[in-house]
């Protein structure tokens, strides 16, 4: 409910600045074909993805077959635009893997490696575009201090994965506890493995660049010309902001970001407010075929396997 709260609150103090006339001209006025683009962008990013998600379980010898991790990914796409929370898909991922990864905790360890690097390469292309993007960077309001605070707070998280500073909680938190610890050591074996790391790492970055495409011309089918500093760091930085869960699937969060940040690079509110609908918008509809794709999924051999073994009706 917190969540619902924040995203009415929102986009109702968004809307009421609005010239809605104006906004719905943008939208009458935009270019299909720069939106055919970014919506094929979307569908590369989300299907790429699980190639990296396929890696981590071989890393951690826990394979799977990458057209089954190919479908769990649009699923669990689809389940985080539409349930509260922003990793409620990510937990379904696990739910339906953990046979493969012998267990939950580690279903959730691989689940959560691959959305950790996937931020990291964010955080690389952000802190580039930053470090960069000369005086653009500028004109962005507290940049520098929130930067900083991104940076050294991944930093902290894989310091904390790789050492056994959080292992007394095991002893404190029962099963919980006992649960965390496989969790953490399952994403520090993988960022102890060099190769895998180094792939999930590359195409990390692939995918993240199929993001920043999607954004890219979203923009331009609504006719914006946007900076490079609104391409490579803003929007890198608003999709890093969107995992924490603070929105319903990053309504409201998003668009106060773009509006805020576009603003300082001379895009008006209403251009601002429509590029990130949009984005939203076009997000939400890719990812309307992970519900067909959900559909029977409970037939599939590895799901019905899955039941068998846990002593459940697989019918």
């Amino acid at each position: 409910m917190a969540q619902v709260a924040f995203t009415v609150a929102v986009l109702a103090w968004l809307f009421q600045k609005t010239d809605w006339p104006n906004l719905l001209q943008r939208f009458q006025e935009m270019d299909p074909w720069w939106f055919a683009a970014a919506a094929a962008s979307y569908g590369c990013n989300i299907s790429i993805s699980s190639g990296r998600w396929w890696i981590i379980l071989r890393a951690l010898s826990r394979p799977a077959p990458l057209p089954w991790l190919w479908r769990l990914n649009w699923v669990g796409a689809y389940f985080n635009q539409v349930l509260p929370g922003s990793v409620s898909g990510d937990f379904l991922r696990a739910w339906y893997t953990r046979h493969q990864a012998h267990g939950m905790p580690f279903a959730l360890a691989a689940v959560f490696s691959d959305r950790f690097i996937g931020m990291g390469a964010l955080v690389g292309i952000a802190l580039t575009a930053f470090l960069l993007g000369g005086r653009d960077v500028a004109l962005l309001p507290g940049m520098d201090k929130t930067m900083a605070v991104v940076v050294l707070g991944y930093l902290v998280i894989v310091v904390l994965i790789l050492t056994p500073w959080l292992n007394f909680l095991a002893t404190r938190l029962g099963k919980i506890g006992n649960a965390l610890h496989d969790i953490r050591l399952g994403m520090a074996a993988l960022l102890r493995h060099p190769q895998a790391l180094a792939a999930t790492i590359g195409l990390s970055l692939i995918v993240q660049g199929f993001s920043i495409l999607t954004f890219w011309c979203l923009a331009k089918s609504l006719g914006l010309a946007l900076d490079p500093a609104a391409v490579w760091l803003v929007w890198p930085l608003v999709s890093l902001f969107l995992a924490l869960p603070i929105s319903f699937a990053g309504w409201g969060l998003r668009e106060g970001l773009v509006v805020l940040y576009l603003g300082a690079l001379h895009i008006g509110h209403d251009a601002a407010l429509a590029l990130s609908l949009l984005t939203g918008a076009t997000v939400l509809l890719m990812s309307l075929p992970g519900v067909l794709l959900w559909f029977g999924i409970g037939r599939h051999p590895l799901s019905q396997l899955q039941a068998i073994e846990a002593g459940e009706n697989p019918g």
